[in-house]
């Protein structure tokens, strides 16, 4: 399958383990602090901000899924990566409290974030916390019978993974002041910040349902490169994406200033003339509409949305690669695969 065919609805496999992962996630924000827990499950979207339900928009839950489906595309139980699927769970939505503040976004699920809400640092506080109980998630991996080495071998894959995911933070922060930030560079950033846990999803789920060392590599690499894939989508889609689909207007990271990928290939590909421009729009206040137009002509000159697209195409064909590579059973290898192509193109 090439993913240029193009799947841009969700593969009904993303979809497979949600009331299962809904009842883990929830059962693991019962027990502590009634005010601190508030604000988890509100960022959550589980309740509004005085603790009543909340029908609001909640994440897509895409790196538990990939965990405890590749636990059984390698011949394991998905129960038996439970543990790591719910930390997974938090520790990217601890992230996603965390980066909130630093990027400034006031609006997540076309609601106030935490902080906002609550206060930078009732926030901080959140986000910890929500870390913590990732790293008590994994001590149920002894509960569901994995040997000691094993649960500490998969314990230490995770931190790693996720102090990478942290690295690749820091490096998109030192981003926001330079304007000679190469493609290659930003990709480097998004290999840790969003491939990292991608990584950590496949090949933790691997690690858990088989000993084949072969599948457990490919399964690896694959995780990584569906990072880069689905991040360069997102960059796309927050440029050019769908109001009614993303709830962002057209040039929303524009007008944040954010160095997403069609940006940075703009000014690394732009002449004198538009570099200079560019920087100018980049070092002066918060873009006005004439302002995020003229970015939008710039990169369309360029042809910054082709290029990142194509990114996008690419690093989900070179995971597809790596998952034939794995010899995964062939219902399993196809759902693999219009991930990968949902990862390149999905509208949202």
């Amino acid at each position: 399958m090439n993913v240029k065919s193009g799947i841009s609805t969700p593969p009904a496999v993303l979809g497979r383990y949600g009331p299962l992962l809904g009842r883990e996630i929830r059962g693991s924000l019962d027990r502590g602090d009634p005010g601190l827990l508030l604000l988890l499950r509100y960022h959550m979207g589980w309740v509004d901000a005085q603790g009543a339900p909340s029908s609001g928009a909640t994440g897509k839950a895409l790196r538990p899924t990939l965990c405890l489906f590749t636990c059984e595309a390698v011949g394991g139980v998905a129960a038996q990566a439970m543990p790591v699927a719910l930390a997974l769970e938090l520790i990217h939505n601890f992230s996603l409290i965390h980066d909130d503040i630093q990027d400034g976004d006031q609006e997540r699920h076309h609601r106030p974030t935490v902080w906002v809400q609550w206060g930078i640092p009732t926030a901080l506080v959140a986000g910890n916390a929500m870390r913590v109980l990732a790293d008590s998630a994994m001590h149920g991996l002894l509960e569901r019978d994995v040997a000691l080495p094993a649960a500490l071998h998969a314990q230490s894959i995770l931190t790693q993974r996720y102090l990478e995911m942290i690295e690749g933070q820091y490096l998109d922060l030192s981003f926001e002041t330079r304007t000679d930030v190469t493609p290659d560079e930003y990709l480097t950033m998004v290999a840790k910040k969003t491939g990292a846990l991608l990584e950590a999803a496949t090949h933790l789920g691997a690690l858990l349902g088989t000993q084949n060392a072969e599948r457990v590599e490919a399964l690896r690499r694959c995780g990584r490169l569906l990072g880069l894939a689905f991040q360069a989508r997102d960059d796309v889609l927050g440029v050019w994406g769908e109001t009614g689909l993303t709830g962002k207007a057209v040039g929303a990271d524009i007008r944040r200033k954010k160095k997403s990928l069609p940006v940075v290939h703009a000014f690394h590909q732009a002449g004198d003339a538009a570099r200079k421009r560019l920087t100018e729009l980049y070092q002066g206040d918060a873009l006005d509409d004439s302002a995020v137009d003229a970015v939008l002509d710039v990169m369309e000159e360029l042809g910054s949305r082709e290029f990142s697209q194509r990114v996008a195409e690419e690093k989900a064909q070179e995971a597809l690669e790596w998952v034939h590579r794995a010899r995964l059973p062939t219902a399993s290898q196809t759902q693999l695969e219009e991930t990968a192509s949902f990862f390149a193109h999905r509208q949202y």
